[in-house]
């Protein structure tokens, strides 16, 4: 297993490499077992997964139309989503904040009117990677926020119903493509159109069925958790944590200028967080978000 500790500004025990398409500086880690994985240090954005029972296949869709300036947001990999999900939060000092937050678009620089610490820890194993980000309230009052892990889930051809999530049935969930409340039904979730629902307090594990047409048949599955704690670490309580399901479909896609329009056809977004409503974490605590990204063959 290998670790990397990713702080507001400093990457810690890695190695920087260039990145070939961009002027971004990449941290690329790897492992005995063959597995790696790259993180751009702007955003703290993990770029690719590759794991060793399969060394030439990326588990994470990067959009070939993504601009990799230093400016605007990354699209594809794990983006982090903090500490606003969508627009910006209502709340004093936090009304200019980009969509989406903007841990995803700077190189962790303080930009918000509160004293907080981000911690961002990656691990690689041989057929999984792990993230987690811990976020520590140092102010003198609690502060509120979304947090979500943007997982783009790299698949072989969704047009041809190759992609079904499962794990989601009977959760109830927010259709923000019809903007309706609906509770899920389905076992198998089928990802035929657009869909863009956020799951609320979802199990903790999600599976991605995906067939392959230029790989092997796979399940990848997405386990996730979030906590409080202590300053020391001794008090500790489970968080439900939410689930996002997206994919932006064609016409939604065109619309996007840092997305191709057929790369919908590549992808698949299931993003562990806390977005349906904002999260308060009291001074002196700290807020965990984990999740394990798991590959098998069928």
């Amino acid at each position: 297993m290998t670790n990397v500790f990713i702080f507001k500004t400093a990457a810690l025990v890695a190695t920087l490499i260039g990145c070939a398409n961009a002027n971004l500086e990449t941290v690329k880690l790897t492992n005995l077992y063959g597995s790696s994985t790259e993180i751009f240090l702007f955003g703290a954005h993990v770029k690719s997964f590759h794991a060793a029972m399969d060394k030439d296949l990326d588990l994470l869709f990067m959009s070939k139309c993504s601009k990799m300036d230093g400016k605007h947001p990354v699209r594809g990999g794990i983006p982090i989503v903090y500490p606003n999900f969508g627009g910006a939060l209502k709340q004093l000092g936090a009304e200019k904040l980009p969509g989406h937050g903007f841990a995803r678009v700077s190189n962790w620089t303080l930009m918000w009117p509160f004293d907080f610490e981000l911690k961002y820890v990656v691990k690689l194993h041989a057929n999984a990677l792990e993230t987690a980000l811990h976020v520590r309230n140092t102010d003198t009052k609690p502060i509120k926020f979304h947090a979500l892990l943007h997982n783009y889930l790299a698949v072989d051809d969704v047009r041809k119903a190759g992609v079904s999530v499962s794990g989601l049935d009977g959760v109830v969930y927010f259709d923000k493509v019809a903007k309706v409340t609906k509770k899920e039904d389905r076992k198998s979730i089928k990802i035929m159109g657009e869909i863009d629902n956020v799951y609320k307090k979802a199990p903790d594990r999600v599976t991605a069925t995906i067939t392959g047409v230029n790989a092997v048949d796979r399940s990848v599955v997405v386990e996730k958790s979030g906590s409080i704690c202590s300053e020391d670490g001794k008090d500790k309580t489970t968080v439900k944590t939410d689930v996002v399901l997206w994919n932006p479909w064609d016409e939604r896609a065109k619309t996007m200028p840092d997305f191709g329009a057929e790369e919908y056809n590549k992808m698949v977004a299931i993003e562990p967080g806390y977005v349906d409503e904002q999260f308060t974490l009291s001074a002196g605590k700290t807020f965990k978000l984990h999740q394990s990204i798991s590959v098998y063959t069928l």
